[in-house]
């Protein structure tokens, strides 16, 4: 459904990383780990089309997204002030996170963290074992520190320069989780990449959460396909965004 939200607040955090919280009591009783929502930034047709941001935190009836400021599309968003209105389509996704299993290794890059942090919640309110593995260029762009520090889980930092946590790529930690961990994982398409072919040697059962461009956001633009081993074609916005590994190809 399409709704008009109320911006709580909405403010800059650390690399080019923003937070925008925003009230909607449909959105946060619906929304689910792993679903995106579709956020028209501009009254005008420039840019035209919404914006698709994953679901990163529901708080009562506010809804919380992290989003990082790369093109017109969000830099307009971010200059939206507390009390203005964005219209929301969502949520959105049909293929989600799977719960099975007892323990979970969430690994996400960048921005990308905000995919699995709602999903992490919901895993820890069923007594699930959670551990965020969390990676950037730099301790700048760490944006989403705060919230695992807030939120209390443990968590594994990396950093290309090593700035802050472990020097080197989220995928030198399969090595300290034995294959009865399941991964999931959201961020850079080279991150996931490298994380699958990993796991082909190590065993690990593995799902990503896909970030692609859309346009429409719930599967008739054709947009967003990305292609499986058989050479047919998955829509990520709508029998994604979460596939398991070895069901689509990079």
């Amino acid at each position: 459904m399409d709704f008009e939200v109320e911006i709580k607040e909405n403010r800059y955090l650390s690399g080019r990383t923003w937070l925008l919280k925003f009230i909607s009591p449909q959105l946060a009783k619906n929304s689910k780990g792993g679903n995106f929502l579709m956020i028209k930034t501009s009254e005008s047709y420039d840019p035209m089309g919404r914006r698709a941001f994953a679901v990163a935190d529901v708080r009562g009836d506010e809804v919380w997204i992290y989003y990082d400021v790369v093109g017109r599309g969000t830099k307009l968003l971010s200059q939206k002030k507390i009390g203005e209105t964005l219209r929301v389509f969502g949520p959105l996704g049909k293929g989600l996170f799977s719960y099975e299993g007892k323990k979970h290794l969430l690994i996400g890059g960048g921005v990308g963290l905000a995919g699995l942090t709602l999903f992490g919640k919901e895993l820890r309110d069923m007594d699930k074992e959670v551990v965020f593995v969390y990676g950037a260029r730099s301790r700048e762009f760490l944006s989403m520190k705060g919230w695992l520090e807030e939120e209390g889980f443990d968590f594994i930092l990396f950093t290309d320069d090593g700035s802050e946590g472990r020097k080197g790529l989220v995928t030198e930690v399969l090595k300290d989780f034995g294959k009865e961990w399941k991964i999931s994982a959201c961020g850079p398409k080279a991150m996931l990449r490298a994380l699958k072919k990993e796991t082909e040697k190590t065993g690990h059962k593995l799902y990503l959460s896909l970030e692609e461009r859309m346009a429409c956001g719930w599967g008739v633009c054709l947009g967003c396909v990305v292609r499986t081993p058989s050479g047919s074609y998955k829509r990520v916005c709508y029998e994604g965004p979460v596939f398991e590994a070895n069901g689509v190809l990079l």
